[in-house]
């Protein structure tokens, strides 16, 4: 039974760690979204005559105690700060169904719009993820558990 469980275990773990195509993740260590750290991405827009969107894709477990994830996402470019945006992500159904797809205990959401059908400034923007979660609406959560990857990524509208 242990065997059994260690190849599945191993074959989910090749299997999410291959990147999609242009798509690079940000792995957090032991599972965990630790407070202080600061998750950042650097995006290169070249052509700035074209409308890109910017998605993310969030892979956790099932043992995810939360129905969502919130998170400050700070954009810099040129460094000056350009925004700061709190996004609220809803992981589960009030259910607790996932919305996410996957095999085993693993589920990730990919395609959650954060900016849509817009211009950016030739160069590279500095995107990071700052952990925003609070035990009701009070304490900050210094450590989220159950979190594995998390990426930023562009599609260009016209394609």
């Amino acid at each position: 039974m242990k065997s059994k469980l260690l190849i599945s275990f191993f074959i989910l773990t090749v299997f999410f760690s291959c990147e999609k195509e242009g798509i690079t993740y940000h792995n957090f260590k032991e599972n965990i979204w630790d407070s202080s750290k600061i998750v950042k991405f650097d995006i290169n827009f070249e052509d700035t005559t074209r409308l890109y969107s910017l998605d993310f894709s969030i892979r956790h477990n099932t043992s995810y105690s939360y129905q969502n994830i919130i998170f400050f996402t700070h954009h810099f470019f040129n460094n000056h700060k350009m925004s700061t945006d709190t996004l609220n992500i809803d992981l589960a159904q009030k259910d607790g169904e996932w919305y996410g797809s996957g095999k085993s205990d693993i589920r990730e959401l990919s395609g959650v719009n954060y900016s849509v059908d817009k211009f950016y400034e030739k160069g590279v923007h500095t995107f990071e993820l700052e952990l925003a979660m609070r035990e009701n609406n009070n304490l900050k959560i210094d450590n989220l558990p159950h979190i594995s990857d998390i990426s930023l990524y562009v599609t260009d509208i016209n394609e």
